[in-house]
């Protein structure tokens, strides 16, 4: 019995820190799928963004892009000379394929080719890298109904004998409820926020199973 108790303690173990890596490994991108890093793209200029519209790319990821050698490179740009395809101004250049680029911070990265003629016909990549240790953006909680609308314009009239309540000797309104907004709706955790709480009970997990073990 025992001997099973510390098998199946071992194999949480093992789940648990794959489970981890797996979450925190860093992810290769090959940048345009099967067409690869090409001149004149299938569907002009918006092929490359719309390809990188289905990712999200993180701190540390690679792009891999896939290109013959001498028909085409990589070079990384600030945006001004990605927008303008200049080139020859460049931060970093890559001339043979294929060529790997780990996206080493967060913030924009704008790629494009130095042969002539190429960054025009479409050949040019931006993407946005974020940290995935930060929380999502959360959005603003909707506002409630508003504490002064009017009263219902077709309320009845009160007649000459109808009866009212007692005024209070200080005219206050004392005994009437107070106007209450509803709540605003409770915005989900955000997706890092998430991540942390996951991967800090997965280690609490790692850390009982260990003591467990150290008994046998």
């Amino acid at each position: 019995m025992m001997a099973q108790l510390r098998n199946v303690a071992i194999l949480v173990v093992v789940v648990v820190a794959a489970v981890l890596l797996q979450s925190t490994e860093a992810k290769d991108y090959e940048v345009g799928g099967a067409t690869g890093w090409t001149s004149f793209p299938p569907g002009g200029a918006s092929f490359y963004s719309k390809w990188a519209a289905n990712f999200t790319f993180k701190l540390n990821d690679s792009l891999v892009f896939n290109f013959e050698s001498g028909s085409h490179s990589v070079v990384e740009l600030t945006k001004a000379n990605y927008e303008n395809c200049e080139v020859d101004n460049n931060i970093k250049a890559f001339n043979r394929g294929p060529a790997r680029v780990t996206l080493n911070r967060t913030g924009e990265f704008y790629f494009s080719c130095t042969f002539s003629g190429h960054c025009s016909s479409g050949q040019k990549l931006s993407i946005k890298v974020t940290d995935s240790s930060s929380p999502a953006p959360q959005k603003a909680p909707a506002e409630g109904p508003s504490a002064s609308a009017p009263p219902p314009q077709n309320a009845p009239a009160e007649g000459p004998n109808s009866a009212s309540p007692p005024a209070s000797g200080s005219g206050s309104n004392e005994g009437a409820p107070s106007s209450q907004t509803e709540p605003a709706p409770i915005a989900p955790p955000p997706h890092g926020s998430a991540t942390l709480l996951a991967s800090t009970f997965s280690l609490f997990l790692i850390t009982v199973a260990i003591n467990f073990l150290s008994h046998f």
